[in-house]
């Protein structure tokens, strides 16, 4: 069995988490755990977008190691234990379920025997690029997702990481400030595919990019461009 806390004031995103998960039975529609002797990651995913949170610990009781959670008992034990006057909220992990305790409170929620995907690349792709604004195409159900999970009122700003010498951040200087104005092709419609990222100090989401294709219909909005007509003068 592992035994660690979780501040209660975590509690409200994680509550959240269980959005980005799939409708599914299967791994996709629960949360995945890591367990380490310094932090705890929670991840969901539903193949197009994926939420991760890490919760740094300074005791674990127990082996390290992953778990994967129930996603509907984990968010509703989460809501039931955070609503208690504890500043913490202790996870016990055993064989076939997960304890949530806070004070008095207590909720049990089910292990599920399956093994959730591996998404350390997703976090380790990007070392050593440069990061410019999103440029892709997204699906915008999947931000609006994004946004509820992160609690922020303002809007996500999402990155896109690209390679160090494409040096597409020019694209946001102000025109004539670079001596050299030419960004490559192949930089470009990198750019225009690469996933998008954002992140602050415990939680972070990609968000995978819609594809599209050269042969895009082309829009004709003059119709809309509507003129009044003069009235006729009264006889």
């Amino acid at each position: 069995m592992s035994s660690f806390p979780i501040p209660r004031v975590t509690a409200d995103r994680l509550s959240r988490l269980a959005l980005a998960c799939a409708n599914e039975s299967g791994p996709l529609g629960a949360i995945g755990i890591r367990i380490t002797p310094t932090a705890v990651r929670f991840a969901a995913t539903n193949g197009r977008l994926l939420a991760s949170l890490i919760v740094p610990i300074d005791h674990l009781d127990g082996e390290p190691g992953d778990v994967v959670l129930d996603a509907d008992q984990f968010t509703a034990a989460l809501k039931a234990t955070v609503k208690a006057s504890g500043g913490r909220i202790t996870c016990e992990i055993s064989v076939k379920e997960a304890r949530l305790t806070n004070g008095t409170t207590s909720a049990i929620v089910c292990r599920i025997d399956a093994t959730f995907p591996n998404i350390d690349h997703v976090w380790t792709r990007p070392a050593g690029r440069r990061w410019v604004p999103t440029m892709s195409s997204l699906d915008q159900s999947l931000v609006s997702v994004a946004q509820k999970i992160s609690g922020n009122k303002q809007a996500l700003l999402l990155a896109s990481p690209v390679e160090p010498g494409a040096s597409l951040e020019r694209l946001w200087a102000v025109p004539g400030a670079s001596h050299d104005e030419t960004v490559s092709l192949a930089a470009m419609r990198a750019a225009v595919s690469a996933p998008a990222y954002w992140c602050d100090h415990e939680l972070a989401f990609l968000v995978m990019p819609i594809s599209r294709s050269d042969g895009e219909r082309q829009l004709d909005l003059s119709q809309h461009a509507m003129s009044p007509q003069p009235v006729a003068a009264a006889a």
